[in-house]
């Protein structure tokens, strides 16, 4: 007998699967620096970004023939749909008003990085067939963090920034200066792998290491697991290195998030580590943790934190002149105006009142979807991962308070990675529970 989820596969056994795309991007912006470009182009021309473009032509190009367009339903689709209207209608906003040329090159670029950010999103939602496919980008995604967590350290042993002889291949340029490392505290340096600054890189590894946590619970056999629970140490270890107060958040967050959902066991066995861990950096660095504590007790204190909350005040007349759509996306740029740290309050000036609705519907869709599947999958590694997507998914939008988050496109790629992902988990587990006769799983 025919079941609703044999029509889905029908429909889509023909579309050719993303994954390989998928994993390419994700490996090229964490292991290339992020100021490493195709001569003459900026940030579009990382390598990473150009491939996904390139995925984004591809989930065009199978919109357009019969045999391969997806037709079976996908959330995240139309809340993308909602968010890339958003910007379109604050970009024509933005050129409506007037725009000087770097307000211009700028609103362009980063509509382009928009859609490189969907590309990655519509090949993980659509193009990612299988369970088995969203574990291969996970463990690779594992795998690349890991790697720009050994980065970063071997920068902070030896205070030397290794990324300068990461150009390869031959034909790419540093588009500008790297961010390279920054003395901080006494006698300590702030470190950021190959990611775009320190902010950055503390936040990726937060990411990385949840996803690395639910290997190290749910892998198959008893090697894997070890493998992973090392890979989890590595990129949690490396966070103080940072020296940042916006990846303490992103932790703290990530793991109140989880503690929800976590059995009481996991909890305790993850804390106990961590605190583990935490003697011994202390050992073998001390000092490192008492500047961060002394950064997370300066308060306002502190000239970043003071020149953040001053943003408020200075953009309030923009926000009034122009609530709704904002002054275009893209325009605020640093060289005219002034450094935002805070994406929801960049978006707010630029893309206004709907921007941010566009922004937050995007976000709230895939955790939904990942809650769904959460509270409905019959195998308890799909629930985890579901939880670990939805905190992931989380986290990112809380870290977004502190740093112009999709300026760097490696945090861009990996926001609109697990967007897709939890797409395509719900539309993966949707299909098995309509094997079993259960309830279609509505978003």
């Amino acid at each position: 007998m025919s079941t609703a989820s044999t029509a889905v596969a029908r429909t889509v056994r023909h579309l050719p699967d993303a994954t390989a795309g998928v994993v390419l991007a994700t490996v090229l912006v964490y292991l290339l620096p992020f100021r490493l470009v195709v001569p003459p182009l900026s940030v579009l021309g990382r390598p990473g970004i150009i491939v996904c473009l390139g995925l984004m032509l591809w989930w065009t190009l199978t919109r357009l023939h019969p045999g391969l367009v997806t037709r079976d339903r996908q959330p995240m689709r139309w809340a993308l749909a909602g968010y890339l209207a958003a910007l379109g209608a604050s970009y024509l906003a933005g050129h409506a008003r007037g725009l000087p040329e770097l307000e211009a090159n700028s609103a362009d670029r980063t509509l382009l990085m928009a859609l490189a950010g969907a590309g990655m999103l519509l090949a993980c939602a659509d193009g990612i067939r299988t369970r088995d496919g969203i574990d291969q980008v996970l463990r690779w995604l594992c795998w690349v963090g890991t790697a720009m967590a050994l980065i970063a350290l071997s920068q902070f042993a030896l205070r030397v920034d290794v990324t300068n002889h990461l150009q390869l291949p031959p034909v790419l340029r540093f588009h500008q200066e790297l961010v390279g490392l920054a003395a901080r505290g006494t006698g300590l340096v702030r470190v950021a792998g190959t990611a775009g600054h320190f902010i950055e890189f503390s936040v990726l590894m937060v990411l990385g290491l949840i996803v690395s946590i639910h290997y190290a619970r749910f892998s198959e056999n008893r090697r894997d697991r070890q493998v992973y629970a090392v890979l989890a140490l590595v990129q949690a270890g490396v966070i103080p290195l940072a020296l940042s107060r916006t990846g303490l958040l992103a932790l703290a967050s990530a793991v109140l998030l989880l503690a929800l959902v976590w059995p009481l066991r996991t909890t305790v066995n993850v804390l106990i580590a961590g605190i583990a861990l935490a003697a011994l950096i202390q050992v073998l660095r001390p000092g490192l943790l008492a500047t961060l504590r002394a950064l997370v007790l300066a308060g306002d204190r502190d000239p970043s934190v003071q020149g953040r909350l001053e943003d408020y005040d200075y953009l309030m007349p923009f926000i009034r002149e122009r609530p709704w759509f904002g002054r275009g996306v893209g325009t605020f740029v640093p060289e005219l105006y002034r450094i935002l740290d805070n994406q929801w309050l960049m978006s707010l000036v630029t893309t206004g009142i709907v921007g941010v609705a566009g922004l937050a519907a995007l976000l709230l869709t895939g955790v939904a979807l990942a809650n769904r599947v959460r509270r409905l999958a019959s195998r308890a590694r799909d629930r985890d991962l579901a939880a670990v997507l939805a905190v992931g998914i989380g986290v990112a939008a809380i870290s977004a308070v502190a740093f112009d988050a999709l300026y760097f496109s490696t945090y861009l790629v990996t926001l609109h990675l697990m967007l897709g992902l939890a797409g395509a988990l719900w539309r993966v587990t949707r299909a098995d529970r309509n094997d079993r006769g259960g309830p279609l799983a509505a978003p």
